[in-house]
């Protein structure tokens, strides 16, 4: 019997053949394009301000400069979305049928190879080339810290070996659990629309509130799929995981999951405290020029209020937090122009 690395991260690099992470290369490419394109249209869309022939407000490369990374953002919240619920789906059409084969295995693909070296490289990829084009340039640490625990807690499933023993011999559960934990972006990519809507909408559309009423039950959704596993799931297993000697894993595992039902609720929270009206009705927001110097803001940008000018008071920590959950509510913390001054509060 090959003797194991002793963690499932270094099971999953050392066993993995370099699979998940030539796949990984090839989906970071794409993304460094499409991140490339955003960047494009911001610099292109403040040259001709500058020129004096600012583009029409409501076009694409505006909306576009205005959250550069909105391309990959998109593309990598759809696409994991999609393939984690379709795998689910043909995984317990499977379980339904008389079939003594796999339930993981559909007309003889492997469901779970395709998660492992399709569904995570796409969106460990996004990852690391968002805290390179967002994260970073913009001190996100918040949203950085999110993307590397991702990155942290998924990378093991990527190689059946490292899966084995991230789930304390249960390669498949672990799987599972990962692909389930996945279907929460969903919510992401429903407030990628909403931040659409609110950027181009003219006037209020029955749309808008239907669109908020389905993204405030997907972060509500959110809450409850991290309870369930956490409770359910991961806790009744807490035996395995010390026999097995991984208790370091099933701590990660389950702050992972604890960490985002905690702040799932929270968004969820903010959302719902302005009241029916703030949340179904759709308010035009005022036209702004961007300015090329300033930088959107992930925490600014989901509320998608207009922030007025004029001297602004400091704020305290617990203050700035509610201000950026309250952006995140209203689209406007992908915004160009708002992290600035999110910033310049910050060192006050």
């Amino acid at each position: 019997m090959t003797a194991s690395y002793g963690n499932p991260w270094a099971e999953c690099f050392l066993r993995g053949e370099l699979i998940f992470e030539s796949r990984f290369l090839l989906y970071s490419l794409g993304y460094v394009l499409a991140s490339l394109v955003g960047n494009y249209c911001h610099r292109s869309y403040h040259a001709a301000v500058k020129a004096g022939s600012p583009p029409d407000t409501g076009s694409v490369k505006a909306l576009i400069a205005s959250r550069p990374t909105v391309i990959a953002a998109t593309i990598h919240s759809v696409a994991t979305a999609a393939i984690a619920v379709g795998i689910l789906f043909l995984y317990y059409t499977n379980n339904q049928g008389d079939d003594a084969a796999s339930p993981w295995v559909y007309r003889g693909i492997s469901l779970i190879e395709i998660w492992q070296r399709v569904g995570l490289p796409i969106s460990i990829s996004y990852f690391v080339t968002d805290c390179y084009f967002y994260c970073l340039p913009r001190k996100d640490m918040i949203i950085f810290i999110h993307h590397c625990i991702m990155c942290f807690c998924h990378y093991p499933v990527a190689h059946s070996s490292g899966a084995t023993m991230a789930g304390a011999g249960d390669m498949e559960w672990v799987t599972w659990l990962s692909i389930v934990g996945y279907t929460s972006e969903l919510s992401t990519a429903l407030m990628n629309y909403r931040w659409y809507l609110i950027n181009t909408l003219e006037e209020n559309w029955v749309g808008f509130g239907i669109v908020n009423g389905f993204v405030v039950v997907s972060w509500a959704g959110r809450v409850l799929l991290f309870t369930y596993l956490l409770i359910a799931e991961i806790f009744p297993r807490t035996s395995m995981y010390s026999e097995s000697q991984q208790m370091f894993t099933y701590g990660v595992m389950v702050f992972g999951h604890a960490g985002i039902g905690l702040l799932s609720m929270y968004w969820c929270f903010v959302m719902c405290k302005g009241g029916l009206k703030s949340l179904f009705v759709f308010e035009k927001k005022r036209p702004k020029v961007l300015s090329p110097q300033q930088g959107f803001s992930f925490a600014e940008e989901v509320g998608g209020k207009n922030r007025g000018g004029g001297a602004q008071l400091p704020s305290s920590p617990l203050r700035i937090i509610e201000e950026e959950a309250q952006a995140y509510k209203d689209g406007t913390i992908f915004t160009e122009g708002q992290g600035q001054a999110r910033q310049s509060k910050k060192v006050q």
